[in-house]
Parts: C-alpha cells; structure tokens; sequence
C-alpha cells in the first residue's frame, strides 16, 4: 500500500518543483523594452560575399540540327540569338590558363588563355569550324547561362579567345577571379 502513496508524493514534488521554475522564468524573462534595447545593440549581419564563378564550357555551333547530338544555344537576354550547338564541349575550365578583363570602347570583354592542351584543341576546332560560332556558357549562381557565341573567322593560334559577354561587369569579376584562383590551386595541387 505504501509503494503507490510514495510515488504520488514523487509526482506531486516533481510537479510542484517545474511549476515554481515557470514562475521564475516569468519573473525574470525581459520586459518589451529591454528585449528592444537587445535588439539595437545587435550589429546587422553584414552581406555575404558572393561565390568566385569557376565552371565555363565552350561548345562549336553544329553543322547539322541532329537532336541526339545538338542542343539549343540561346545567347542574350534581350535580343535573344538561338544557335544549335554540339552537345559535348569542346574547351573547359581546366583548359584555363589565366583569365582577365579588358575594357573596350564601348564595354568590356573577357579573354582566356587557354594552356597547351586547350591552345591545341582551340587551334584544330576554329581551323575545322571557319564560319560557325563558338558558344559559350557559364554556370553563373548555379544557373547555366550562356554568355557569348563569337564568330569564327579564322584558326586561332595563339591559344587566346575574347568575347563581349552578355552578363554584368560584376559577373565577369567573378567569373574571371574563380578561373584564376582554380588555375592557382590546381598549379598548387601539382607542386606538391
């Protein structure tokens, strides 16, 4: 008999006990005033800084409109120009050898200089594709957007490609800092 009047006991305490704690912490929880005082003295968080840009592909604008093998290349975001272009890219970042920005009259444009595999890759496909377009595009805040779809007019051999991007200044910053900060670990991935 006694076994069941004990644990009521034990239960009643252990309410009594969390009833008095509620009390307190209503006692001392802060007044509207205070809680506002608080929230002045907290600094704002300042904005974050955005990603460097590192993933850009370069495709060749296809000679036939083959839909296992082409894709649709729309490039602009005002004029919009559609070219059907080959599915698998034939340049990539780690084609990059340094990236940078060069203003123009007018604008800006963007060049990347490809290493020696790139420049080779470059030099065979603008010599094969005299008269098609290089399609360019970039994964800019995880959206794939193409950025330019320069004519080719001859072989480059120089290893060097410009375009005028359709994309903001800041945009190109990034993209063009993320290429040359890849290019920089990756040199000292190799160094090691």
């Amino acid at each position: 008999m006694r076994s069941p009047r004990i644990a009521f006991n034990i239960l009643l305490a252990l309410v009594l006990n969390l009833a008095s704690f509620a009390v307190e912490a209503a006692d001392s929880a802060p007044t509207n005033a205070a809680a506002a005082e608080r929230a002045k003295d907290v600094k704002p968080k300042k904005p974050k800084k955005p990603k460097p840009l590192n993933k850009i592909r370069i495709h060749v604008e296809a000679k036939r409109e083959l839909p296992e093998r082409s894709l649709p290349a729309i490039v602009g975001r005002t004029s919009a120009l559609v070219f059907n272009c080959e599915k698998i890219p034939i340049l990539n970042e780690s084609h990059v050898e340094n990236a940078l920005i060069v203003d123009q009259p007018g604008g800006f444009q963007v060049r990347i200089r490809f290493n020696s595999m790139g420049s080779k890759l470059l030099e065979s496909y603008t010599a094969a594709a005299a008269g098609r377009h290089l399609c360019i595009i970039a994964d800019i805040d995880g959206e794939g957007r193409w950025l330019a779809a320069p004519l080719v007019r001859q072989r480059l051999g120089d290893g060097t490609l410009s375009f005028s991007p359709d994309a903001s200044r800041e945009e190109m910053d990034r993209l063009v800092n993320g290429l040359n900060e890849l290019v920089r670990k990756e040199k000292k991935r190799w160094l090691r």
